[in-house]
């Protein structure tokens, strides 16, 4: 009986590790551009992400790894190749809009962590929790590890999505000689 699940080999074309820091810091100055835009517009944030956080993610992602694609020799790349590039990228990026999310809450907006705490306030899970507790979890070092995970985890989605998206080379299946 024929396994549901095959052995595959992919073929790296580029050098994925070096073009993926780039991308990422790319990626992480955009969203940092794209914070202080909303900061400067009557739309202040007022949590560690937002859905523009994630569009923008997503966008600069996609652009990055098709940039990557054109810039390959044969213009080739496989899922997994797609895969590592938006991912790595999108960690990078994770950290580096992280850290700028430290900075911008202790120093740039320091009432975002109010205007979270007002959010949490108004959930009504959050009822019991005494303002010591609402001051603990909004903290500026608090939202930025936020930022950092959630933007990880959306890196690893956007980048399955963006790597089935632009994938034009299929990965050859390993056959194994009895």
């Amino acid at each position: 009986m024929r396994k549901l699940v095959g052995k595959y080999q992919s073929t790296i074309h580029g050098n994925y590790s070096r073009m993926s820091l780039r991308y990422g810091i790319l990626i992480g100055i955009i969203m940092i551009v794209v914070l202080m835009i909303r900061y400067l517009s009557a739309y202040k944030p007022s949590s560690p992400m937002t859905l523009w956080d994630n569009i923008t993610l997503l966008i600069t992602m996609a652009i990055c790894v098709y940039h990557y694609r054109s810039s390959l020799e044969n213009k080739k790349i496989t899922f997994k190749e797609g895969w590592l590039v938006g991912f790595y990228s999108g960690c990078v990026a994770a950290i580096l809009f992280g850290v700028f999310l430290y900075l911008y809450s202790n120093s740039i907006d320091t009432e975002m962590s109010l205007r979270c705490a007002n959010v949490l306030r108004r959930i009504q899970d959050y009822a019991s929790y005494t303002e010591e507790q609402f001051a603990e979890m909004t903290k500026p070092s608090v939202l930025a590890v936020q930022s950092m995970i959630y933007n990880a985890i959306m890196a690893v989605l956007w980048a399955f999505l963006v790597a089935i998206i632009l994938k034009n080379e299929d990965a050859k299946q390993i056959i194994k000689e009895k």
